[in-house]
């Protein structure tokens, strides 16, 4: 045999092996598929599945967006056993320590009126003072032209007091001695009424509140048609104390020919909170 049919054989035998190999995926490319613990529909139940378990277990009951929300006050009104009085002086002069001066001296002698009278100096203070130019507005002509201009004429002293009263019945007698120890620079700013320890009403104030929150809510769940479920949040609010009756600053009279009249009235003290009820 030649060496031309011997290299054809050869090649021949090379080719028929190689399209062999190629052929079979079994020894080739085949990859083995992963192992699974069980069955795609265990792993991952289909959308019917979840709501029928959403269905049969889920409670909805203590869904907080299912509520009602109320909020509520409870008042009470009172006597006041304490008065907030507001008395100081006003003071105009030319010179600033003429003005600062004689406005001391009517402070200091309203000052000892009061505690003439037993108020505490612990219940006495400085609520203001303060010293401010006065101008008057002058028109001038000046070349044949008007022109405005500001003059100094004084100073202006302002000085006064915020004052405890716990003894009511000596209101107006206070005031009335206070007006004429500051005599005409006297000034009364206002004077208003409260209670000194409002702790003692809180109690009542808060089952008050809480009383009418139940009564509320419970109003709006018959109106919806639900029942009223347990308290779920309760807050607290602002409590206050609120008089009807309205002060007003006014300039004392040395020369009045008559006591004072002063009326305490009464007085509403309130605290409000915040509720929301679960239902049903």
């Amino acid at each position: 045999m030649n060496i031309n049919v011997k290299i054809f054989l050869l090649f021949a035998v090379l080719l028929i092996t190689f399209v062999s190999c190629e052929s079979d995926d079994s020894t080739a490319i085949q990859v083995p598929a992963p192992a699974l613990s069980g069955t795609l529909t265990n792993q991952f139940p289909s959308t019917a599945n979840v709501s029928s378990r959403i269905d049969s277990s889920t409670d909805f009951s203590s869904n907080t967006s299912e509520t009602i929300s109320v909020s509520a006050q409870g008042s009470k009104m009172v006597e006041p056993d304490l008065a907030l009085l507001n008395v100081g002086v006003e003071v105009f002069a030319e010179t600033v320590t003429l003005a600062r001066n004689t406005a001391a001296k009517s402070i200091d002698s309203i000052e000892k009126s009061l505690f003439k009278n037993n108020v505490n100096k612990a219940d006495v203070q400085t609520n203001r003072f303060d010293i401010s130019p006065r101008y008057d507005y002058e028109e001038l002509t000046v070349n044949g032209r008007r022109i405005g201009s500001q003059i100094l004429v004084g100073y202006t002293v302002t000085n006064s007091l915020r004052v405890k009263i716990r003894d009511l019945d000596k209101v107006g007698q206070i005031i009335d001695d206070a007006s004429n120890a500051g005599g005409d620079f006297t000034r009364i700013n206002s004077i208003t009424f409260s209670v000194d320890d409002s702790s003692s009403y809180q109690s009542e104030l808060r089952a008050l509140a809480v009383q009418k929150a139940i009564e509320k809510a419970s109003h709006y769940a018959e109106l919806t048609g639900v029942i009223l479920g347990p308290l779920v949040f309760l807050s607290e609010g602002s409590s206050a104390v609120s008089s009807t009756f309205e002060n007003y600053g006014m300039r004392a009279m040395a020369s009045a020919p008559y006591s004072t009249n002063i009326s305490g009235g009464e007085l509403e003290l309130s605290l409000s909170i915040n509720v929301m009820f679960g239902i049903q």
